[in-house]
């Protein structure tokens, strides 16, 4: 006979202690549980990297677009981090954001003007034509639409967070390099949202006063003693789990093991105890002080700029690590169903070296900085898709319903740039052009068809944006100037 667990199951161990479980095949009445299974909230999440595709005089286009189209496709170096991922994540090349030069000097609709640094943000984001002179978005940005339906009573309607932590460029200020979200404020106008860049202060804002469902005052007060006492909650209940693990089928050993992975990765990482877990959704452990802020960058006795030290840098590894696990369980504990993560700013002066050996910035990496050309911008932009999958495979291995947070979602990956004609310079082969753009977006809320590579030549990298939107449940098909849907990244 079958055994069953009670969805109330839980782990017990030393001192009170107990932790909750994942919801297993072994608590279920399978046939009841598919025709009573809630619908579970929709997410919509926008990555930015803030780079080019190509480097400057190198006809190689870039390294992320795969050569196969269609099901099936090859991943090329920037897309590398995807590996088995790429069956939950379609690629869309062939993207422009047209500027002014192409239409009599007026820039057009959904367009930048010719001059390229901070000139796509406005399109990009927002669907809505760059302004001649300033820096800022000139409508309001896809996530801030979005949340106006989506986000109901969530504490959060939008998260908007950055890793790369400072400009990092002593000679110049950012001039809205730093920010990718817009929403209109109180009296209507248009403002930039100032990202959050501090994990600790994240942490602070979503989970400092976030007790997950269920827990009661007493249960508290044991958890704070064991988190004095610095004891792992794993360690506390490894006899329930040893006993447990016997007699699960094979696919709730793999939904345990992960659960108890994942619990684990949190407590080395920070060194400390969370709250017992009630269903997925957990209090994170506190993330401690940030990492330091680095100095700008150094140089040389000959003025040249120095890369090979903690100089404009400020150990965004564990930054970009941090905020995914917030913005992750952030969603799990519906606190929110909308975010922004830019990992790097427009224009971005951010260290690489420590990130991808290369030393120099990474706006550099398209103008020479270190030899390679395209190949060299495209292991910097894989380091930025690494973290995109990484947040993926999260959403991926947390089941919900009955199936799991990636079914419910859309998480779209976007590029500063592509590769191509610089109506600036008046040349070609440039990494200051917005030919030959190219995007990502995975999840399959709302019929999304993930795991190909669509060809969408002359359309706008907003119709991308446009079309997660959709997903979501946007009552229309237009943001900002773009209109559409990609048509291609939905089911038939």
């Amino acid at each position: 006979m079958k055994t069953r667990l009670s969805r109330r199951f839980m782990l017990r161990g030393l001192g009170g202690v107990s932790l909750g479980l994942p919801l297993l095949e072994l608590m279920l009445d399978t046939k009841a549980f598919a025709q009573t299974a809630p619908n579970p909230p929709k997410r919509y999440l926008v990555l930015f990297n803030g780079q080019s595709m190509g480097a400057d005089n190198d006809t190689r286009h870039n390294d992320y677009v795969p050569n196969t189209v269609g099901r099936n496709y090859d991943l090329k170096s920037a897309l590398a981090p995807l590996g088995a991922l790429k069956n939950d994540v379609s690629v869309v090349s062939g993207l422009k954001i047209p500027w002014a030069a192409e239409n009599g000097g007026a820039i057009p609709s959904g367009g930048r003007r010719d001059a390229f640094h901070v000139s796509t943000v406005s399109p990009l984001l927002s669907g809505v034509r760059s302004s001649p002179s300033t820096t800022a978005a000139m409508g309001p940005t896809s996530d801030q639409v979005v949340a106006q339906f989506l986000a109901g009573t969530t504490p959060f309607p939008v998260l908007t967070y950055r890793v790369q932590a400072d400009w990092y460029l002593s000679v110049s200020a950012p001039y809205g390099r730093e920010y990718i979200s817009y929403r209109l404020d109180s009296s209507n106008r248009l403002t930039p949202v100032p990202a959050t860049v501090s994990p600790r202060q994240a942490f602070n804002a979503l989970f400092s006063n976030f007790t997950p469902p269920g827990v009661d005052a007493a249960t508290r007060a044991r958890i704070d003693f064991e988190k004095r006492s610095r004891k792992s909650i794993l360690d506390l209940v490894r006899g329930d789990t040893e006993q447990l693990l016997p007699k699960l089928g094979a696919a709730d050993k793999i939904r345990m093991q992960r659960h108890l992975d994942a619990f684990r990765d949190l407590e080395r990482r920070v060194d400390a105890i969370a709250p017992p877990e009630t269903s997925t959704c957990i209090k994170p452990m506190d993330p401690g002080a940030d990492p330091a802020i680095g100095n700008p960058q150094g140089q040389n006795a000959n003025g040249d700029n120095t890369y090979s030290q903690n100089l404009g840098f400020s150990d965004e590894e564990t930054r970009a690590n941090l905020l995914v696990d917030l913005i992750h369980m952030a969603m799990v504990c519906d606190l929110t169903r909308v975010a922004t993560l830019q990992l790097t700013m427009f224009q971005s002066h951010l260290n690489m070296y420590a990130l991808t050996q290369q030393a120099t910035d990474c706006h550099e990496l398209g103008h020479g900085g270190v030899s390679g050309g395209t190949l060299a911008v495209s292991k910097g932009i894989a380091w930025h898709v690494k973290h995109y999958a990484r947040l993926i495979q999260k959403f991926k291995d947390t089941q919900e319903g009955n199936g799991t947070m990636l079914d419910s979602s859309a998480i779209v990956f976007v590029n500063e740039g592509g590769h191509g004609w610089d109506p600036e310079g008046n040349k070609g082969n440039s990494s200051h052009s917005s030919e030959n753009m190219a995007c990502m977006i995975a999840g399959r809320v709302g019929g999304l068809q993930p795991g190909q590579h669509v060809v969408a030549t002359g359309r706008h990298p907003a119709n991308v944006l446009v079309s997660a939107m959709r997903a979501v449940g946007s009552p229309t098909t237009r943001l900002g100037e773009v209109d559409g849907v990609i048509d291609q990244l939905f089911q038939p």
